[in-house]
């Protein structure tokens, strides 16, 4: 894995670089602090730094709405192309967003791979960039914080420069598109770095004990919590639009006078008619057994079946529900006195009996 140094009035020189690559997706501020991820035609526009785009990167593999199929009356059905973008460069990847790639990559590549996702991630050049925690990133705890794979190229900011890591040989290939642009790493360079990442590990507020989770979760499927959270969740689904593992997708035909079209859009297990099957059965008609359903699916079926959870710790969930639910103290409020006791003995306060 090549290390390289860059000068950081070089980096709008080098999106236009990118332009040879594919078309430019990244984070541009829509308002003050609010920022989505789009594709870029003014790189003036560009925000690398940005902390959290609304939606992330899925939007651009899978769409919200898209279509499979579309026939005339009596014609027969061909295939759409309504899902395929061409060559993408993400710029502005932070580790969370390539760690939740990863885990997309686990369910739509493998075993039966997804056609449509197949086709837009084999195109995606990911250009990472490094950041700093807000008080809603918790990352760390679930070991998303950093990243040694899944990009092509990745910018860590240091004062008046860039170490860039070559990550692929897509990455050296674009190198190799403007060499001048780049130098060396030097032994400054590597010491800035290493002060760097002990600082942002420091900077992180929130934390998440994962350790036994599973475990815990499974015996308590029927704590009055998750009572409690129905309450208060409008099973919306915001935090299923805006996670970047949530993949919940449903597929329906849409008639027309003359023909129709087969659509696969986005879903949320949060929605009441999401579980409704043939004959009005519905598995989950209770509120609670829905949002139930979603944090065990994060921290307890994807462990038990992939090793890790399908959660990264991005934020995108706390931000942006519309009644203020915390992912953070809802398993918190799981785990109950341990929780408790953990947290107070890893501060060094002891606890009362």
């Amino acid at each position: 894995m090549q290390t390289l140094r860059m000068k950081d009035g070089l980096f709008g020189e080098f999106l236009e670089v990118l332009r040879g690559f594919g078309r430019l997706v990244a984070p541009v501020e829509k308002a003050p602090g609010v920022f989505t991820l789009e594709i870029v035609e003014d790189i003036t526009k560009v925000r690398p730094e940005a902390l959290r785009t609304i939606l992330p990167i899925k939007k651009f593999l899978l769409k919200p709405k898209f279509c499979m199929l579309h026939g005339k009356l009596g014609n027969g059905a061909e295939a759409c192309q309504d899902n395929a973008y061409g060559p993408l460069v993400y710029v502005g990847a932070h580790a969370c967003d390539i760690h939740a790639l990863r885990i997309l990559d686990q369910l739509f590549l493998g075993g039966y791979p997804d056609p449509y996702y197949e086709m837009n991630r084999k195109q995606l050049t990911v250009v990472g960039y490094g950041c700093m925690p807000d008080e809603k990133c918790f990352c760390q705890s679930l070991g998303c914080s950093t990243v040694d794979t899944g990009f092509d190229l990745f910018f860590t900011p240091l004062p008046g420069r860039f170490l860039v890591t070559v990550g692929s040989a897509r990455g050296d290939d674009i190198v190799r598109a403007k060499p001048s642009l780049f130098e060396p790493a030097g032994k400054r360079d590597i010491q800035d770095y290493l002060e760097r990442l002990r600082q942002r590990e420091a900077a992180f507020q929130l934390h998440l004990d994962v350790s036994d989770l599973p475990y815990v979760l499974e015996l308590k499927k029927d704590d009055p919590v998750w009572d409690e959270l129905a309450k208060k969740c409008l099973c919306c689904g915001s935090c299923s639009m805006v996670c970047p593992t949530c993949t919940c997708f449903n597929v329906r035909d849409e008639l027309t006078a003359d023909g129709a079209q087969r659509v696969r859009t986005w879903d949320a297990c949060l929605y009441r008619d999401y579980a409704l099957v043939a004959g009005g059965h519905n598995f989950r008609a209770e509120r609670a057994d829905r949002v139930r359903n979603r944090y065990y699916h994060k921290q307890e079926a994807f462990v038990r079946q992939y090793g890790m959870p399908s959660c990264v710790g991005c934020g995108r969930c706390i931000e942006n529900c519309p009644t203020g639910i915390h992912v953070v103290e809802v398993f918190e409020a799981v785990r109950g006195e341990l929780g408790r006791q953990q947290r107070a003995l890893a501060k060094g306060k002891g606890v009362q009996a």
